[in-house]
């Protein structure tokens, strides 16, 4: 009984803090209530819920409570450039729509810090988060020919064509590996084309020109 008694007291506690503090999500909301409810009815916690209970007592702790306080000056300083390219990358999957939209719409919006976190700490962001980062193996100015099995219908007439990387862009829009998009241009093309590193490789150049007098464009 002291030990429900006391197992009740930290609940209260944790729903009390969210309640002046706003620390909790809906989900740690509605678990602590869930867990008062399961209490009341004389059951037993299971150690993975009294586990998940010591996780959410960390949040109501006041050094977490300084940090929620401080959160929007944080975010704009410190976390907004990742949140970008997390919401491109989940607008372009359909994942975190409603949030990503705020994100990239909405310059002045700040994200509640547990949906930041759920959507940036996940290892697809950080994935994502990672590549982007990651200096381009291919750099501005960089002769690369596109790799054979990346070339379809469209694209197989430019096997071999040499083609000069424009840009390099910030934004990624797959968590597969090499999803570093790249701007190129065939040589003697008037069109560049978006493609990821995965696709392209270092220009075999001797061989690659021979070809390209060959291929109107």
């Amino acid at each position: 009984m002291k030990n429900t008694t006391e197992l009740i007291d930290r609940i209260t506690n944790a729903l009390d803090t969210h309640t002046k503090h706003n620390t909790l999500s809906d989900w740690g909301v509605g678990f602590c209530e869930s867990l008062l409810d399961q209490l009341d009815r004389g059951r037993r916690l299971s150690d993975k819920q009294l586990s998940a209970l010591a996780k959410i007592e960390r949040k109501c702790t006041a050094e977490a409570i300084e940090v929620s306080l401080h959160w929007g000056e944080t975010y704009k300083e410190k976390h907004r450039a990742d949140a970008l390219i997390c919401a491109t990358y989940y607008k372009n999957v359909g994942y975190f729509v409603g949030l990503a939209t705020r994100i990239l719409e909405e310059e002045t919006f700040v994200p509640p810090r547990q949906a930041f976190e759920k959507m940036t700490g996940n290892k697809y962001a950080q994935t994502v988060l990672a590549t982007s980062k990651a200096a381009p193996k291919y750099p501005v100015g960089s002769d690369v020919e596109f790799r054979r099995p990346a070339l379809g219908y469209r694209t197989r007439h430019l096997e071999g064509t040499p083609c000069l990387v424009l840009e390099v862009f910030s934004e990624v829009i797959s968590a597969a590996k090499g999803a570093k998009q790249y701007s190129i241009l065939p040589y003697g093309g008037v069109k560049p084309l978006v493609v990821e590193e995965r696709h392209i490789k270092k220009c075999r150049y001797k061989k690659a020109v021979k070809k390209t007098e060959e291929i109107p464009f």
